[in-house]
């Protein structure tokens, strides 16, 4: 069935009235001005755009701007026949813009427009990815690099950044924000904290606005590329046997007192016993369990590791099917997730587990323990009992054998009865 356009003369009237009717974006279509077009998204951003066909007869997009101050129906109107009208004599909008852009953007107007339009030439991009990068370039990048021009930054400028940013620099107070330039306003909340892993996340964020420069033509290299990155490590925390046996203890006594809900308990426990992380099982629908052949199937937006193609499947336990039985026992009425929010929030499912969490570490005195050290603890337990890396990693939804590979220096039982009968065969030697 061919897919039926929305069409309608782009004024104040329609862009008001026009809503996003689907999970990703819809479309108006200008009568007057072919290629004009308005798309909203579910999120209410509503963006001005204008297609056009190139030298190459190869269909282009060129984003005019957010609806709202400063782009209006009026004015996108008249720029979209400007961009069409530079494409009819040969010039091309995309390097047009390239060039009045370059001049003067700096990593400030950069970043804004990064984080406006960025989503559209990503749309698979997860929308916590997203948030990160907001927060990191926001919090670092902003405040140390920001009045610089984009064609100005050299790769010492950037390993100083990546330095500063290590050493706590570009730290908030607690007292307030940081001065943001720009359309930004001062951000809100906690400190903002340096080290070696701010550093390795900054910088990361900070390559990926390079990149997605570079895509839009307004750069013509990375200039992250030649920083000597820092190495963030890879934080190992995991469980003994008595650990773990202090842990399901301390759920069961808390539980009994009445100082821990049921729902969160539950939550946590299908964390531990599947490895999922948190928030694949905070946002679990009912629609994605499989009771019959006892798994879960998560779609590609809702996990990590899938890309735009494959789902997840996730394995389900004994314990892990009681837990969702009772659950599913517990809920009155037609609900969406098997842990609805009991406030009523923006997502609908349980959003808080800390205060549980807390009193359960707290209580079993398990330091520095949280609760995505979980899927540590997981794997440790997985290999030691013999088990191959390959259906390890797969339980855990690693898409490369390297990722469960940094687990196999846990393989220390089997180690030991040959460090033993080498023990044995010096003694021997001895005698």
């Amino acid at each position: 069935m061919q897919k039926v356009k929305n069409r309608a003369r782009i004024s104040k009237r329609s862009v008001d009235a026009f809503k996003c009717y689907g999970q990703n974006r819809s479309r108006l279509w200008d009568t007057d001005l072919k290629g004009f077009c308005l798309c909203a998204y579910p999120s209410g951003r509503k963006v001005y755009l204008v297609g056009y066909r190139n030298r190459r007869k190869q269909y282009c997009w060129y984003t005019i701007g957010k609806h709202g101050d400063p782009w209006s129906p009026d004015n996108a109107r008249e720029k979209a026949k400007e961009i069409l009208g530079d494409n009819a004599r040969g010039i091309s909008p995309a390097k047009k813009a390239a060039r009045a852009y370059t001049n003067t953007l700096t990593l400030s107007k950069l970043i804004d427009l990064y984080l406006d339009e960025g989503p559209l030439d990503k749309p698979d991009k997860r929308a916590s990815s997203w948030k990160v990068d907001k927060g990191n370039l926001n919090n670092h990048a902003r405040p140390l690099l920001g009045k610089f021009l984009i064609d100005e930054l050299k790769t010492s400028d950037l390993s100083k950044f990546q330095n500063d940013v290590m050493k706590g620099i570009s730290r908030r107070k607690k007292t307030g924000g940081i001065a943001l330039s720009g359309n930004a306003s001062s951000t809100k909340g906690g400190p903002v904290r340096g080290g070696r892993g701010a550093a390795a996340h900054a910088i990361r964020s900070l390559s990926a606005l390079f990149g997605w420069a570079m895509y839009r033509g307004l750069i013509k290299t990375n200039p992250c590329g030649q920083v000597r990155k820092i190495q963030d490590g890879t934080r190992e925390r995991y469980l003994t046997r008595e650990q773990a046996q202090c842990f399901f203890n301390t759920i069961d006594k808390l539980l009994e007192r009445q100082e821990i809900t049921q729902s969160q308990v539950d939550c946590i426990e299908l964390i531990a016993y599947t490895a999922a992380r948190r928030g694949e099982i905070q946002a679990l629908r009912w629609n994605e369990i499989d009771f019959e052949r006892r798994f879960l199937v998560l779609p590609p937006i809702r996990h990590k590791t899938g890309g735009v193609n494959q789902p997840k499947v996730i394995v389900l336990t004994d314990e892990c099917i009681q837990i969702l039985k009772r659950r599913r026992a517990q809920i009155k009425g037609d609900v969406n997730f098997v842990f609805p929010s009991s406030r009523i929030c923006k997502k609908g499912y349980i959003q808080n587990l800390s205060h549980s969490w807390a009193k359960i570490v707290g209580t079993a005195e398990l330091d520095d323990f949280r609760i995505h050290d979980l899927r540590h603890a997981y794997a440790s337990f997985a290999i030691n009992a013999g088990l191959p890396l390959k259906v390890i990693g797969a339980n855990l939804g690693h898409k490369r054998s390297s990722t469960t590979e940094r687990y196999a220096h846990l393989i220390v039982d089997a180690r030991r009865s040959v460090s033993d009968e080498v023990q044995e065969i010096y003694n021997d030697l001895r005698n």
